[in-house]
């Protein structure tokens, strides 16, 4: 086992900011325990007493935070901002009872790259790869990550004049910034997986071109490559399932009411914002589709395993050595699901789109018939205000 490379380094820079906020608790090799405990605690500390403050004054002045208004809905509104202090305490807790889970998928990877390294087919073939990865995780993190926040700022920066809106953006922004973070701890996770996938197939791309006895030893270590994909793919699963139905959750509520919103502004007359009621629904749409679209690439990567197997199948070995490794992978297909609720891929996205789509329309029908924004806009002194 190569101990040099453990796996929270291959992460690169964005694992320890995941450790400070208590997303991820097993420490890098060296780091100083105590100070690493310190910081970890005064922050992790610091957020949740500002949620539950939060969760307080939002519950105890609704009017501070929550339009009053039949048009946009004071119930929609209180969901759409509670659920928003919830998830991040959901992904805390869940990193705190799944440690030993972290602790062994640390392991596996840990024995995942020794065994890679160890029968590569080229010199620095691991590192290669490793540099792949942490150019997909940057990417990863900055799509998730910083153009939502963009587009959130950007919204902040045009409703200053509806205080009652502001106010309730300028507390949840850093909300869904605390989430978003959770969730790029798993598709950083996804990203190993799929890169380590996308090494074990160009190493059975290479196996064809080797002599039969030779083929027939790396065939053998690679079907253990893949045993120990397929546990790390379950364990992943399992480790972040309970936070992916709770974030998915939350998205499929925020984006109907969002799509409530939308419509409310184009039905009802006197909105001054309609832009910013229609930018608000962009983040829940990226967040959903990077969190499916990254899987799928796992999944789409696993998959072309069997295809660079039975590319082998034409040389004379023994019928054994082929027929495990191929009914392995024909049974035991690449999986990540939200607490098996319902499976991570494009498909699956489909079908909460729809679902989207029938509750937004019987939502509608809820919405007053006779109501305008023109009561409110004049209560809080909107009427002439600059979009």
């Amino acid at each position: 086992m190569a101990t040099s490379h453990h796996y929270d380094r291959r992460f690169g820079w964005v694992y320890p900011l995941f450790q400070l906020l208590g997303l991820a608790l097993v420490p890098l090799h060296g780091q100083s325990l105590g100070s690493l405990y310190t910081l970890t605690s005064v922050i992790v500390s610091s957020y949740v007493l500002l949620i539950l403050c939060v969760a307080v004054y939002s519950l105890a002045y609704p009017g501070d935070l929550f339009f009053l208004s039949d048009a946009t809905g004071t119930f929609a509104d209180a969901i759409q901002f509670e659920i928003l202090l919830v998830v991040p305490l959901v992904s805390l807790i869940l990193s705190l009872a799944k440690r030993p889970l972290q602790q062994r998928i640390a392991r596996l990877m840990d024995q995942l790259d020794g065994q890679l390294e160890a029968n590569a087919s080229e010199p620095g073939l691991l590192e290669r790869f490793n540099y792949t990865m942490s150019g997909d995780v940057l990417t990863t993190v900055i799509i998730y990550n910083v153009i939502p926040a963009a587009n959130e700022m950007f919204i902040i920066s045009r409703i200053s004049a509806n205080i009652i809106w502001y106010r309730n953006w300028l507390l949840k922004v850093w909300f869904l910034m605390l989430i978003r973070l959770g969730d790029t701890l798993f598709l950083v996770h996804v990203q190993y997986v799929r890169n380590r996938y996308r090494l074990l197939n160009y190493e059975l791309k290479q196996t064809r071109s080797q002599p039969d006895a030779i083929t027939h030893r790396r065939l053998v270590r690679l079907k253990a490559v893949q045993n120990l994909l397929k546990d790390l793919t379950g364990d992943v699963s399992d480790r972040f399932g309970w936070q992916l139905f709770s974030v998915i959750t939350m998205l499929f509520i925020c984006t109907t009411i969002d799509g409530y919103w939308m419509y409310a502004s184009l039905y009802h007359d006197g909105n001054l914002y309609k832009t910013e009621s229609f930018l608000c629904g962009i983040s829940p749409f990226l967040m959903f589709f990077m969190l499916f679209n990254v899987c799928q690439h796992c999944v789409d990567e696993g998959e072309l395993t069997f295809y660079h197997l039975h590319n082998v199948l034409n040389r004379p070995l023994p019928p054994q050595t082929i027929q495990n490794f191929s009914k392995q992978l024909n049974n035991e297909k690449v999986n990540f699901s939200a607490a098996n609720f319902f499976e991570l891929k494009l498909s699956g996205l489909t079908t909460i789109f729809a679902s989207i789509t029938t509750y937004l329309v019987i939502y509608i029908n809820f919405l007053p018939k006779t109501d305008t924004f023109n009561d409110y806009n004049k209560e809080h002194n909107l009427v002439n205000s600059e979009m």
